[in-house]
């Protein structure tokens, strides 16, 4: 879709499609304001690569009569003609899956190009819409707006959404984007909650000066809480009507609009993903059915020569932003959309299906974890707008017209800072209200740059300003205050520190942030799941700042680890040092290469096959004594190493399964009668900014003496 205004155009120049087109707007703006009382079908006027021959004939037909009676119209519909013969004559190819046994490369290439799967930035300079937020086809027909009456006084003072976006006053934003931007005052923590029975807690902060209020209502039953009919149906449908105790718990801030980070602990816990996609849609079709009705209420002013001031938008029409780490998990979020949205029919699912969807699973021999991160098609390169009107969603929409917006932030940022200069756009960013990151841990892993890219670009005031209605966008949007009321929903299976900083230092919700964590103690942590009794040493080191950790860890790693490294293993040989940050790696690698006489190999996440290959087997056979390893190499292959008989970890695992995986190195060796368990030795570098991830090792009433107390060495079994 994004390069179909690109093809040949079989002898029609480029001037005529365009003045066509231009036309087009003309007589379609016309025949709406002449029959808004005939006109209750939905015409979406974008043509379409992926519509059926009959549906255009069909279209063509409609247009004809309309040509009948006004002679202008006959010359856009001759353009309209002309531009579907020239532009359905060739139909993209379907996109053919890979083989289902690769997982390491994506599992599905797009034969109509080998851009990003979905963008499409380009359309709206071709189509006209009157409103950048509804459809015209949905101005003239109130019947698709729900019953129930969201003016009254009652509903107003209790649902979150008109609170949150549309009661704040300029004088209070203008206040509160001084306190919270400008003199960055700190954030106060006003509430702590243990849920013993759920195995988490909460805490609460809130912005400095005033906060915004959302009636903070806790129910076990969705029906209480202000849904939309047809998002609620839908749910309950499929879902029942009652909700569980944990998620009643999310699902309260969420929607009431407040920032939450929320650790689901396992990959297997998927309950969290309906729950926001259901959010999502409660808030496209509040802001759809809140524009529609201010729509009719300023024609029904005009007709009583009244002046009415609403104001209900942004400056463009996406409200939702979801990013994803693969197509994988944006097929499943779209296919929960579906679900959930209530349309009867889905425009392009096929295209969808061929370029997201692939069967396709992991070895068995992987860890379950493993299997589901890299099962159908792993591509992370893809950018996909959706738009909903009443009985239908349309995939691959352009960005400018869609409602929500799914994406990889390595596909987002590639538009968002596209090397050629004329090529970017983040326009259609500036009036995003919610955003949702899910599965941070995986995006992490790929590369986390591209998630503070994309922050860079969100809510900022656009460009250009694609047909705006000034009258209707709300002062907060003009006043570029739009941060102060956007949430950022953010989902992850163990928290980390750039995960952390999404909500901690990037986020200025004025409803607040709720940060969910997980209880875990010394029986549940990941030391007591092991299953081997092995010396475990862990040794702080002193660091002043987080900025100076990587530098005072590297001081202390050459000048005290590595010299005394021979004499405290039992072993000369099988010594594996495992370093989590690759730019950690490179120091460390260079060192020994030009300052040590080690016989070591090194082996990373850019490595080849071959040297993979080669220096796993030479450290198994004792050729190589010592051996550097990468996190994120484990990430993406999760090698069993063999040989390993002492294992020094120069930083904490981001994961906390891989300090299990990579102890269990060592258990190999014992099984195979390689190495003696009571002389085998694992050792572990800290200093005390290295909580968040010690917690999740050591449990949470161990960390805070590990990084505190006098001692800086302890020993575990």
């Amino acid at each position: 879709m994004a390069k179909q205004f690109k093809r040949k155009s079989n002898g029609v120049s480029e001037s005529n499609r365009k003045r066509g087109r231009q036309e087009l707007r003309k007589v379609t703006r016309t025949a709406a304001r002449k029959q808004q009382q005939d006109e209750n079908h939905e015409d979406d006027l974008n043509v379409n690569n992926d519509s059926e021959e009959d549906n255009s004939g069909k279209e063509i037909d409609e247009e004809d009569e309309e040509g009948e009676r006004d002679d202008n119209r006959g010359k856009a519909y001759s353009a309209l003609l002309t531009l579907l013969k020239s532009e359905h004559k060739e139909k993209p190819k379907n996109v053919t899956s890979g083989s289902s046994s690769q997982v390491e490369k994506t599992n599905a290439s797009d034969s109509e190009d080998d851009d990003i799967a979905g963008a499409n930035v380009e359309e709206e300079e071709e189509e006209g819409e009157i409103d950048n937020n509804v459809d015209e086809n949905e101005i003239v027909s109130e019947s698709d707006v729900d019953d129930d009456d969201e003016d009254a006084t009652n509903r107003l003072s209790t649902d979150p959404f008109e609170l949150h976006f549309n009661l704040p006053s300029d004088d209070y934003l203008a206040k509160e984007e001084k306190l919270v931007l400008k003199d960055n005052e700190k954030w106060r923590t006003v509430d702590k909650q243990t849920y013993s029975d759920l195995a988490i807690s909460s805490l609460v902060q809130l912005p400095p000066g005033e906060p915004l209020n959302p009636p903070l209502l806790k129910s076990s039953k969705l029906s209480e809480y202000t849904i939309k009919k047809r998002v609620l149906d839908s749910y309950e449908q499929a879902y029942g009507t009652d909700l569980s105790d944990l998620e009643s718990t999310l699902i309260n801030p969420i929607l009431n609009y407040r920032d939450v980070n929320f650790q689901y602990k396992s990959f297997k816990n998927k309950f969290y993903r309906r729950l926001y996609t259901l959010h999502a849609l409660n808030h496209i079709f509040k802001t759809r059915d809140r524009i529609l009705k201010n729509t009719a209420k300023l024609h029904a002013a005009k007709e009583d020569s009244e002046e009415l001031e609403l104001r209900d938008q942004g400056f463009t029409r996406p409200k939702v932003l979801i990013m994803l780490p693969t197509r994988d998990a944006c097929y499943e979020v779209v296919e929960q959309l579906i679900k959930l949205s209530g349309t009867e029919q889905q425009e392009n699912k096929k295209k969808f299906n061929d370029q997201f969807y692939v069967k396709a699973t992991p070895p068995a021999t992987k860890p379950e974890d493993f299997r589901d991160a890299f099962k159908g098609n792993n591509n992370d390169f893809f950018c996909i707008g959706l738009k909903f009107t009443r009985k239908s969603l349309k995939l691959y929409s352009s960005f400018y017209s869609s409602d929500i917006i799914l994406a990889s932030p390595i596909g987002l940022s590639m538009i968002l800072e596209n090397p050629d200069k004329k090529k970017r756009q983040y326009d259609f960013l500036s009036s995003i209200e919610v955003l949702i990151v899910d599965k941070c841990n995986q995006i992490e892993m790929q590369n986390w740059d591209h998630v503070n890219t994309v922050m860079k670009y969100l809510n900022k005031v656009p460009k250009e300003f694609h047909d705006a209605d000034f009258s209707r966008i709300r002062m907060w949007s003009i006043n570029d205050q739009a941060k102060l009321l956007r949430q950022t929903l953010v989902f992850c299976e163990y928290l980390t520190p750039s995960i952390n900083n999404l909500i901690s230092s990037k986020s200025y919700n004025l409803s607040g942030k709720v940060k969910f964590k997980p209880i875990i103690n010394s029986e549940n942590s990941m030391m007591n799941s092991i299953g081997l009794k092995i010396k475990q040493i862990f040794q702080r080191f002193d660091s002043q700042s987080p900025l100076q950790d990587p530098d005072s860890r590297y001081k202390y790693f050459i000048n005290a680890i590595l010299p005394s490294l021979l004499k405290t293993s039992s072993y000369e040989d099988g010594i594996m040092i495992f370093i989590p940050s690759y730019f950690d790696y490179l120091r460390v690698k260079n060192y020994l290469k030009t300052s040590t006489k080690f016989t070591f190999g090194s082996i990373d996440e850019y490595s080849s096959q071959s040297k993979l290959t080669k220096t796993r087997q030479e450290f198994a056979s004792g050729k190589i004594k010592l051996l550097l390893y990468t996190e994120r190499l484990h990430y993406f292959r999760r090698y069993e190493i063999s040989g390993v008989k002492t294992l020094i970890m120069y930083g904490l695992p981001s994961n906390p399964l891989f300090y299990k995986e990579l102890i269990r190195f060592i258990g190999k060796s014992v099984f195979k009668e390689e190495c003696d368990l009571d002389l085998a030795l694992v050792k572990i570098l800290f200093s005390k900014w290295d909580a968040v991830n010690l917690e999740k090792i050591v449990g949470n009433e161990r960390a805070p003496v590990l990084c505190n107390s006098m001692n800086e060495l302890y020993e575990f079994r």
